[in-house]
């Protein structure tokens, strides 16, 4: 019989997490978030944090040869500033991939090469319905007609650079976390930070029953998975299994459910190992 899960701590870490923004190439504050919170909660791992911040350490378990792994990531998608416009807004570029209709309108907090943090907008350069055309409000958005308008005074590059932003500087969305009264959330990077989330619970229900893993298991979060390297490294040789929690397709044509685990056959890469696959 399966251990119970402490549901309310796993969803007060995951809504921690998600308010701890993360976005690919900034992940530092989620990973010293991580960190801290797996240290408060067990005494028995030791999360080490490489040169290039990804978070690991090992459960003893009852046997040593055949080590298996859990991995997830902290790194979201977000944005960086491309260009600072002569009308002191910032063009950017995409941190991961996303679609441009899913951030108009949406919230961001502007890291500053300055050290501080401005408030900000995504809207289109044709924003205003008094001002332009229906054709030129629904031209189709990318980065060359998409901006972000800064909550400060400014009209020029000159003054959006006094404020000491740069290009380059990093640019992260909203969240708007949720908890609803049903047990549903709704937020922006569940995707994977509730991963992390559900390994922090299994860990935690692990602990409470007294249970220890059959093989030693190895946790391993990771902060490059939105550009393609997240789990490259940090693995023991031996590593015999290895299981990363991610966020499942749920579209037509797929075998998925909002409701249930998801185990995947194979990605637009290629498939995943039939053997492993076929044990779960």
């Amino acid at each position: 019989m399966l251990p119970k899960l402490d549901v309310d701590q796993m969803v007060s870490f995951l809504v921690g997490l998600l308010n701890t923004h993360s976005p690919t190439g900034d992940t530092d504050r989620a990973m010293v978030f991580i960190q801290q919170a797996f240290a408060d909660v067990f005494p028995n791992l030791e999360m080490t944090m490489s040169p290039k911040g990804l978070l690991t350490g090992t459960l003893p378990g009852k046997h040593h040869d055949k080590p298996r792994a859990l991995t997830a990531h902290t790194d979201t998608l977000g944005a960086m500033v491309q260009h600072v416009k002569e009308n002191g807004r910032l063009q950017i570029t995409q941190l991961g991939g996303w679609s441009w209709t899913s951030v108009e309108g949406e919230g961001v907090t502007i890291y500053a090469t300055s050290g501080k943090q401005y408030r900000g907008t995504i809207l289109p350069t044709t924003a205003s319905i008094h001002a332009h055309t229906g054709k030129a409000r629904n031209a189709i958005r990318d980065h060359t007609n998409m901006e972000v308008r800064i909550d400060a005074h400014t009209e020029s590059d000159c003054e959006t650079k006094e404020l000491g932003i740069r290009v380059g500087d990093i640019i992260a969305f909203d969240p708007r976390v949720e908890v609803g009264s049903e047990g549903y959330i709704r937020s922006r990077h569940l995707d994977d930070k509730a991963g992390v989330a559900t390994i922090f619970g299994a860990l935690l229900a692990i602990q409470e029953a007294g249970l220890q893993p059959q093989q030693d298991t190895v946790i391993h979060i990771s902060n490059y998975e939105e550009v393609g390297h997240g789990a490259a490294t940090g693995f023991p040789d031996n590593l015999h299994d290895l299981i990363s929690i991610d966020m499942a397709v749920v579209a037509p044509n797929q075998t998925s459910n909002e409701h249930a685990v998801t185990i995947c056959a194979k990605d637009s890469a290629g498939p995943y190992h039939l053997g492993l696959r076929r044990e779960l």
